[in-house]
């Protein structure tokens, strides 16, 4: 019989030793990831406002105002989208994502 990615398989391949090395694996990814995208949004940014921008800018750079809360807002959607992706598997619709998630649906629009 064939399964398809949404099907669960019954079987728990992986034993708690690896969930754990997985798990340590992916947190080094999920900081890598979010080191290269902060960069990349002051890359931009410095960008936008220099028009030029150098390593020691990037290193030195230190955010403020609203570029500082793009930032954190930035970090919050990442930090949902990689800590909500065990529940996206179990719950495959928005509201019962963000529901797990402990997060509230957005009000439709009209």
């Amino acid at each position: 019989m064939e399964h398809t990615v949404s099907e669960p398989t019954g079987t728990d391949y992986l034993g708690s030793e690896s969930v754990t090395d997985v798990a340590r694996m992916l947190m080094a990814l999920a900081s890598e990831v979010w080191i290269m995208r902060d960069r990349q949004i002051v890359t931009e940014y410095l960008l936008e406002t220099k028009g030029s921008v150098t390593r020691e800018d990037l290193d030195e750079f230190v955010p403020s105002g609203d570029l500082a809360a793009q930032i954190t807002a930035e970090r919050e959607r990442f930090a949902r989208l990689v800590a909500g992706a065990p529940i996206a598997a179990v719950r495959r619709s928005v509201p019962e994502i963000l529901d797990r998630a402990g997060l509230k649906a957005p009000a439709p629009t009209n």
